[in-house]
């Protein structure tokens, strides 16, 4: 009996170290490809073995995820997949001001009676290609711009790209890439906004170089939408056009690839990071926002993720905003 007992405990040992064996080599086997495909996130760094400890821990929550069959959303490796918490704050920048906020009330009550099942903004000519705010937190930059380069195109049926440069330069209101609110840079903004072609993007808070003969737009009225109010939120989107919002970004965020994002980790936390709504839908069964990201076209879903919607997912329901008319 006692033979047979080592017998079985060796057999365990064995099956242990060969596991282990697998993981490893599947491991490296994924640090090999995410080198050969993400150079410059890997091999111009010094501090190599803090990166692949990091891709390490990146690896094993999307394997463990993946593999998960009645998840609604799947994860890939990125840039992200090598960087430690405080790299990925700089990726963000929402803060939050205390205070009350004006809203936007008129006429949103007749337009929820005739909602459509679905909207999708992401190939309307009015809004401009995915933009990357880089290792700058100037996400509420981002968030603030894409809804007016879509209401003055609106206006006016002539697309226009506009800057954030100026804002994370200019806006007194804000912290440049120490992070800022969309609704602080529209008030800013109703100064007028310079066109991007006039004052390009460097991710670093610059000296300011505004002059008005490079406004391509000036904000005339803006106000949040009701929180925690999907309909709302679908009335304005409808009305208005991309509401900017904020949300609270966890680990899995960064990783995201397809699907609806539904990781319960994200709610009832502070917010970090502003984005986009510029839509609604349903995909199998899972009602979703279309969210515009400011990191690339290369992240997520072409730069766009789907987050539940009717839930507060992130809090994406709680902080609403949109541009009401443009000069």
């Amino acid at each position: 009996m006692a033979k047979m007992g080592y017998v079985a405990l060796a057999l365990v040992a064995i099956f242990c170290i060969v596991h282990v064996q697998g993981l490893s080599d599947d491991v490296e086997a994924a640090w090999e490809q995410f080198q050969a495909h993400h150079p410059s996130s890997t091999k111009s760094h010094t501090d190599a073995a803090k990166r692949k400890g990091n891709f390490v821990k990146t690896h094993e929550m999307i394997q463990q995820h993946n593999k998960n069959k009645n998840a609604a959303y799947q994860l890939e490796h990125n840039d992200f997949s090598v960087m430690d918490d405080e790299e990925k704050k700089r990726y963000t920048g929402a803060k939050a001001p205390s205070g009350s906020r004006f809203l936007i009330a008129d006429n949103l009550d007749a337009s929820m009676r005739q909602l459509p099942t679905s909207l999708d903004y992401r190939t309307n000519a009015c809004l401009a290609p995915v933009k990357n705010q880089g290792s700058c937190g100037s996400c509420w930059a981002f968030t603030a711009i894409a809804p007016l380069e879509f209401a003055q195109c609106n206006k006016t049926k002539t697309s226009v790209v506009l800057s954030e440069q100026q804002l994370v330069d200019c806006d007194p209101n804000d912290g440049g890439c120490n992070g800022g609110w969309y609704t602080n840079a529209w008030s800013y903004l109703m100064g007028g906004s310079a066109k991007q072609s006039a004052y390009s993007y460097t991710a670093v808070k610059g000296t300011c170089k505004f002059s008005t003969s490079t406004i391509g737009s000036t904000v005339a009225t803006y106000g949040s939408v009701a929180s925690k109010s999907p309909s709302s939120m679908q009335a304005a989107l409808v009305r208005y056009g991309p509401l900017s919002v904020a949300i609270t970004v966890i680990n899995s965020f960064y990783s995201y690839k397809s699907g609806v994002y539904t990781d319960v980790a994200c709610d009832n936390l502070g917010v970090n990071h502003g984005v986009v709504v510029v839509g609604y839908g349903n995909l199998s069964g899972i009602d979703y926002w279309i969210v515009r990201n400011s990191w690339g076209a290369g992240w997520g879903s072409s730069g766009y993720i789907l987050i539940q919607r009717g839930v507060n997912k992130c809090s994406i329901e709680s902080y609403p905003a949109a541009i009401a008319s443009v000069v």
